[in-house]
């Protein structure tokens, strides 16, 4: 055969490839299409359904209420009071009050009086800067129309009503913000500026160096603003700041602030979150791959005071589309000493550490039952809109899913990159760290028959998802919605009732989103040491399952929902393979020679190293004490999977 015969039947083997991918191309077009149609009737069906109920659960749960009368100051479905919005008038100080309008428009004509400085008036109508008002107290026309702000300055704010627990916050209104594309090159550059936050409107220190130098001034400003702090308050110091790193997605501060007037619903010890310096990949992936900032910050603005658990009081927060930069300020948790074990009621415990559960004063099943019935909670308020008027655009539900499609199987570079991977775990396991993990997961054959069976279930690792977003189920979206999604120990905060029983607040509400209500689960009992899930698994499972129910949310099986449990450990055994160059980054293969027991220093004090090591061990050791595999070959029977 000569070269010209040879470059012919390349040509004409190219032309046949070309043909085949065009044909497996339109196939997976055509089945994408088939699977989104069959979501949107699903959706339609189950909206149709969820509406249906509701107005008959509304129907039979309104109260009796006089004809002409209104019920005020009650909270509706949304946890939003519906009393009056009020303003107060702080401009026009030197000029005896503000000028009124007869209309909306600016160049409407202008009334004789002013409005008082002082003046309060409730809210007719809102239409951007200009609002229509009638007097409530004060001197000036009894309606008319007026700016709530002129070049930057404000001329009106919302009124606060101060309670016990301090002033009545009053977010701003909802706004969808678009986070532009933003490429890695230059994250530095747009880093560097400091653009208003999307949600208050004002310029913030994104940096320790930054909080210091714009100082009490810009914090009186802010905690006026977002209306924490009254009027005639403002911090007059600023004292002890202090940087540090905690966990992955940012930099933290704390600091000590003195006030005008101390109050006791005030806190002095405050807590920020800054992001990360830019010019890394840990700010690119963070801020702009993960979308991990934005979410904290609308929980902390507009959810924190619907929520049916304690969080750490809001002082500030705000974030910028344009640069990434933002910054939260809430309470410091005032945490007990280390090694503390009796408590009186309403002391916070000691800050726990993640994968250190001997240190917790049970060993851990009363402080996961607390975190799981934290969970139930707010995914039962999410179902009942309880959490905002606008929760579905803060935090969209995903598509439904009707049933498990038929999905392809995975490449042959996905498969070789895995089974690398795989191979690179079980000599860590089997080898490298041989001398810390128990016998019965480094037994070879043990390791070698995981090592293909767990190849196996990455097959299926879509059909999983699938599975746990609620395929299958007369309505999917009972198995989605929204609560917090890494409910670990490290964060939470704990303390004790009266009847000594464990309390739970809820901490970090970085990458917030609606989701698998047993990926929520997986992703707080995951941390619970192996003893603790052998005993207690099924009854936290039941925790959440009841608090749901009992929060609003439809009554999920119990089956079903282990069956999730074990199908997500099993593809948490799979995704953690990825995690051994972690490990090995922070404690190398030389010092692993040397490492005989789980307490040795460079195992136990950094926390990479423990937290992926213990995850190993006790991923391996659940494998075998509940036979996922023999679960999940019992699913794909059940579900009419074909082999691949």
């Amino acid at each position: 055969m000569d070269f010209d015969d040879l470059d012919q039947e390349e040509e004409v083997a190219k032309q046949e490839e070309d043909v085949k991918r065009k044909e497996d191309e339109e196939k997976r077009a055509a089945e994408k299409e088939k699977l989104a149609a069959a979501r949107r009737e699903a959706s339609e069906r189950i909206a149709a359904e969820r509406a249906e109920a509701a107005a008959g659960a509304a129907a039979a749960a309104a109260p009796a209420v006089p004809n002409g009368t209104k019920a005020n100051g009650v909270n509706g479905a949304n946890g939003e009071a519906e009393d009056l919005a009020l303003w107060e008038v702080i401009g026009g100080v030197d000029k005896g009050g503000i000028m009124v309008r007869e209309g909306e428009s600016t160049s409407s004509t202008q009334k004789t009086d002013r409005l008082s400085t002082g003046a309060l008036v409730e809210e007719l109508e809102l239409k951007g800067d200009r609002l229509h008002y009638k007097l409530k107290k004060g001197t000036g026309p009894e309606e008319g129309w007026v700016s709530v702000k002129l070049t930057g300055k404000d001329l009106l704010v919302p009124w606060v009503e101060i309670g016990e627990f301090g002033p009545k916050r009053r977010p701003p209104k909802w706004k969808v913000v678009k986070q532009p594309q933003i490429e890695y090159a230059q994250m530095k550059e747009i880093a560097s500026k400091n653009d208003p936050g999307d949600y208050y409107g004002m310029k913030f220190p994104y940096t320790k160096d930054m909080l210091v130098e714009m100082g009490p001034e810009w914090l009186t400003q802010a905690f006026h603003k977002s209306g924490v702090l009254p009027r005639d308050n403002a911090v007059t110091k600023i004292t002890d700041a202090k940087e540090f790193v905690g966990g992955g997605a940012g930099l933290k501060c704390t600091f000590t602030v003195e006030y005008k007037k101390d109050e006791a619903y005030l806190h002095k010890k405050l807590f920020a979150k800054l992001p990360h310096k830019p010019g890394g990949s840990d700010r690119y992936f963070v801020s702009c791959m993960w979308n991990h900032d934005r979410p904290e910050i609308v929980f902390n603005i507009f959810l924190q005071d619907s929520v049916p658990f304690r969080v750490p009081k809001f002082y500030f927060g705000d974030i910028s589309a344009t640069t990434t930069n933002f910054i939260l300020i809430t309470e410091t948790i005032d945490w007990a000493e280390g090694g503390k074990k009796v408590f009186s009621p309403g002391e916070i415990e000691p800050a726990y550490d993640k994968y250190k559960d001997w240190e917790l004063p049970d060993g851990g099943p009363m402080y996961y039952m607390a975190c799981c019935r934290a969970l139930g909670k707010m995914a039962g308020y999410h179902k009942q809109k309880r959490l905002h008027k606008s929760i579905d655009e803060m935090f969209p539900m995903p598509d439904p899913i009707p049933a498990i499609p038929p999905l392809p199987s995975l490449d042959a570079l996905t498969k070789k990159q895995n089974a690398a991977k795989i191979d690179q775990f079980v000599r860590f396991v089997g080898e490298t760290a041989k001398a810390v993990m128990p016998d019965e997961i480094t037994d070879p054959a043990f390791l070698q028959q995981w090592k293909v069976e767990i190849q196996d279930v990455a097959e299926y690792s879509n059909e999983i998802m699938c599975y746990c977003c609620g395929a299958g189920a007369s309505n999917p979206h009972d198995y989605v919605g929204l609560t917090h999604n890494n409910l670990q120990i490290d964060n939470a905060f704990f303390w004790r009732n009266e009847q000594n029983e464990v309390e739970v607040g809820l901490l970090d509400w970085g990458v917030l989103a609606c989701g698998p209500l047993i990926g929520a689960m997986q992703g707080c009992i995951s941390g619970a040491s192996t003893e603790v899930l052998l005993e207690y698994r099924d009854t936290f499972l039941k925790t959440f399952i009841d608090s749901f129910a009992e929060n609003g949310g439809p009554q999920l099986d119990m089956e079903r929902f282990k069956t999730m449990c074990c199908l997500q450990m099993l593809l948490w055994s799979f995704n953690i393979t990825s995690n051994v160059t972690q490990v090995l980054k922070f404690t190398k293969a030389a010092e692993w020679q040397e490492i005989k027991d789980w307490m040795d220093p460079r195992l136990l004090d950094r926390f990479q190293t423990r937290a992926h090591t213990t995850q190993f061990k006790e991923a391996l050791q659940l494998y075998r004490k509940w036979d996922l595999y023999g679960v999940f070959h019992k699913w794909k029977r059940d579900n009419g999977l074909p082999k691949k």
